[in-house]
């Protein structure tokens, strides 16, 4: 699966592939007109587009697998009667991540990975040039991945059985 985002100014262009590696790539010569408060607007929403692509391509690829028309799987998700399912749904709405860049320059934070938020040092763009920024920001990506990862495990496992203890659970979370 591999899917591809635009930051709101269409200036910035994220792929993700279905191993969650990012890749991003600005247009020519739009890296050098940010300042660091309008690169973190764009990014955060460039996140958010991405992951609403990678939902709906996720959805869809269930859907042909399942050989359901659209309307069909709508409708099953309508039809979850589960509570567990519905109180992991919520969960997952309410889950909260966080990446951290390699040199602390930037912070990617999200809640239900549809609420994004990124923060960048004050002076860094001038410091690093456009290849070490994609270089920490996809890291921080990979570093709220691999939180999220965790986090939803957890929540997996307070809703269905997946055999990990209570007090396991109660010293992860």
């Amino acid at each position: 699966m591999i899917v591809t985002g635009k930051s709101p100014d269409d200036q910035i262009r994220a792929t993700v592939t279905g191993n969650l590696a990012l890749e991003i790539i600005f247009q020519r010569h739009a890296y050098e007109w940010y300042d660091e408060r309008g690169l973190s607007r764009q990014l955060a929403g460039l996140g958010k587009n991405t992951w609403v692509a990678w939902e709906r391509e996720r959805r869809e690829i269930v859907r042909r697998v399942l050989s359901l028309t659209s309307e069909e799987a709508e409708q099953d998700r309508r039809n979850r009667g589960d509570t567990r399912y519905q109180q992991f749904q919520d969960g997952l709405h309410t889950l909260q991540g966080q990446g951290i860049s390699p040199s602390a320059i930037l912070r990617i934070s999200t809640t239900g990975m549809i609420e994004w938020r990124v923060d960048i040092e004050p002076g860094m763009l001038r410091e690093f040039g456009e290849r070490e920024f994609v270089e920490e920001a996809t890291a921080a990506f990979a570093d709220l991945m691999r939180d999220r990862e965790r986090k939803l495990i957890l929540l997996k496992a307070e809703h269905f059985d997946l055999g990990i203890p209570r007090a396991w659970r109660e010293r992860l979370g």
